[in-house]
């Protein structure tokens, strides 16, 4: 006579146990990855800038700044480019000057447009062909160019000071999930009060 092993149900249970504890810690596995992986991604500045004919551009030691005259309730417009350095594409949703609460913002932002992000091309700066920015998909090794319209405050300014910003403030998804970054623009831009200006 042979004798055959039969399985207990206890051995059946353990079985299932290790089973379930494996593919739960691999979801965990994944799950830590895929978590840092999007925390881990940062977007950069571009390789160029604009701004019109009211800015000058300027170079002091291993400063770059975009200088504007101060203007009280008037409105400047420049243009950054937004670097994806990758691995995996984004998808541009906002930008903003200040990502503070909305009634401690320095300057509001009046308009936004973007060019199109092209791999094929350079990065092109073109106000006319400029659109109202929308969620946009950035690539990998893509840049955005962005014009960032601002109105500058009506505030007390002493003679020869200013006001400045070096980084924008940008949400985007990536791999679906939202992040908020502050991305340098490579650049100051610094709104310049020669006179100084007390408001009214």
């Amino acid at each position: 006579m042979t004798l055959v092993r039969v399985p207990t149900r206890g051995g059946l249970v353990k079985r299932r146990r290790r089973v379930l504890v494996a593919a739960a810690l691999a979801v965990i596995v994944c799950a830590v990855g895929y978590l840092s992986a999007v925390i881990a991604h940062r977007l950069d500045h571009g390789s160029s800038w604009w701004h019109g004919a009211d800015g000058s551009f300027r170079t002091e030691g291993p400063r770059a700044e975009l200088r504007f005259a101060f203007d009280p309730g008037g409105q400047v417009t420049f243009g950054v480019s937004i670097r994806n350095p990758g691995p995996w594409p984004v998808t541009i949703t906002g930008v903003a000057v200040d990502d503070g609460p909305a009634d401690h913002h320095v300057f509001k932002i009046a308009h936004l447009a973007t060019n199109h992000a092209d791999k094929s091309t350079a990065v092109v700066f073109d106000p006319a062909a400029a659109t109202p920015l929308r969620p946009t998909r950035v690539g990998v090794d893509m840049e955005l160019p962005v014009f960032v319209t601002i109105t500058i405050p009506s505030v007390e300014m002493g003679s020869g000071s200013g006001l400045a910003f070096e980084d924008l403030a940008v949400e985007y998804d990536v791999l679906g999930l939202p992040r908020h970054q502050r991305v340098p623009m490579g650049f100051r831009l610094l709104i310049h009060s020669a006179n100084g200006h007390v408001p009214r």
